[in-house]
């Protein structure tokens, strides 16, 4: 997740409003330009307890809270 801190200026959590995960990426680039790349190409989501590898038609709820998790690395 450090990773993903850099377009933020290190803020851990973001509101922003979005239907599905693709619409809270590209409200999320758009606030942070390099973000939604960063998010599309190399990170999985939580969303209802689970992590989703490819979430990006997933509904989002009003009260529902989203994670990006970066990939890990290491061995």
């Amino acid at each position: 997740m450090a990773d993903h801190r850099r377009f933020t200026g290190g803020d851990q959590v973001i509101e922003v409003d979005g239907a599905t995960v693709a619409a809270i990426v590209a409200a999320l680039d758009e606030r942070y330009p390099g973000l939604g790349e960063a998010l599309n190409t190399a990170s999985s989501v939580g969303l209802h307890g689970e992590i989703h590898a490819e979430p990006t038609y997933l509904v989002v709820g009003d009260d529902d809270d989203v994670y990006f998790v970066a990939p890990l690395t290491g061995g």
